[in-house]
C-alpha cells in the first residue's frame, strides 16, 4: 500500500512541477485566463454539470459554483482590456453559459424541493 501512495504522490509532484514551469511561461494576461479556465472547470463541477475529476463523482453546491462564477467574472474584466476582439467574446460567452446554467440548475433545485 504505501509504495502505491508513494507512486501517486510522485506523480501528483511531477504534474505539479509541470503545471508551475508552464505558468512561468505565461505574462499575467496568460495566468489570468488561466485562473478563469480553472475557477470556470470548479464552477461546472459545483454545478454538478460534470464530476470531479479526482472523484470521479458528481456533486452540487451552489453555492461554491457562485462564487467561483462571480470571482472569475472579475477576472475577465480584468483582463478584458488586454483581449483581442475574438478573446473578448470568448470570455463573454464563457460567463454568459457559467450565468445561464447557474440559473437553470438553481430553478431545478428550487422545484425539487418541498414545499410547505
Amino acid at each position: 500500500m504505501h509504495a502505491e501512495v508513494a507512486m501517486y504522490y510522485g506523480a501528483i509532484c511531477r504534474s505539479i512541477e509541470r503545471v508551475v514551469e508552464a505558468a512561468e511561461a505565461l505574462d499575467a494576461p496568460g495566468l489570468l485566463r488561466w485562473c478563469i479556465s480553472l475557477l470556470a472547470a470548479h464552477a461546472w463541477q459545483s454545478m454538478g454539470l460534470i464530476p470531479n475529476p479526482a472523484t470521479n463523482k458528481i456533486a452540487r453546491d451552489l453555492g461554491d459554483a457562485r462564487l467561483a462564477i462571480d470571482a472569475a467574472g472579475v477576472l475577465v474584466e480584468q483582463v478584458k482590456p488586454r483581449l483581442d476582439d475574438p478573446g473578448r467574446r470568448e470570455m463573454d460567452a464563457l460567463l454568459a453559459d457559467l450565468r445561464i446554467n447557474f440559473v437553470e440548475q438553481q430553478a431545478r433545485m428550487n422545484a425539487s424541493e418541498p414545499k410547505e
